[in-house]
């Protein structure tokens, strides 16, 4: 199950879609060393990148480190929904979706392959990258959606990954 999702994620970047989760009014920082569109420095960014590839001790793994996360209009900061979908067909067996953030605020967390579904609100930590993990066993399935939403207000760096297992295992 090495190959899991790669029409999903292509060499650690997440592709699908980025939508607004909701606006809100606050001054960014204007530290030199924060790249376009994440909202903490290039420092933590990596940190973040890091741990989310070798969390289960695999760093061959496919993951979706750091996007950029927001958009700046008019002096409104809009945070993003992460929505990867992909229909690539999957084997059955027993799949973790593992979330990391870093920053403040939290983050409704919803992992869907096929016609199953697990959700869980998950809190970002300033001063260190917080974990979530959620599990789905499934038969074969040709649908898997990773949505990941920001409440109001927050303003934090996300990744995810997700790791499959044989049921036999």
């Amino acid at each position: 199950m090495t190959t899991l999702l790669s029409v999903l994620l292509f060499n650690g970047a997440a592709c699908g879609r980025a939508s607004p989760q909701s606006t809100v009014t606050a001054s960014m920082p204007q530290e030199t060393n924060t790249a376009d569109g994440h909202v903490l420095p290039n420092q933590q960014v990596a940190q973040l990148n890091e741990s989310i590839r070798t969390v289960n001790g695999e760093p061959e793994m496919i993951v979706a480190e750091a996007r950029p996360s927001y958009r700046v209009s008019n002096g409104t900061v809009t945070m993003m929904t992460i929505r990867d979908e992909s229909a690539s067909s999957q084997p059955a067996g027993i799949y973790t979706l593992t979330t990391q953030c870093i920053g403040t605020g939290e983050l409704d967390v919803r992992f869907t392959m096929g016609d199953q579904t697990v959700q869980d609100v998950m809190r970002c930590s300033a001063g260190s990258i917080s974990n979530g993990t959620m599990s789905l066993d499934v038969d074969e399935t040709d649908r898997v959606v990773v949505e990941i939403a920001p409440s109001d207000g927050a303003k934090a760096e996300i990744a995810y990954r997700i790791d499959a297992t044989d049921r036999g295992q």
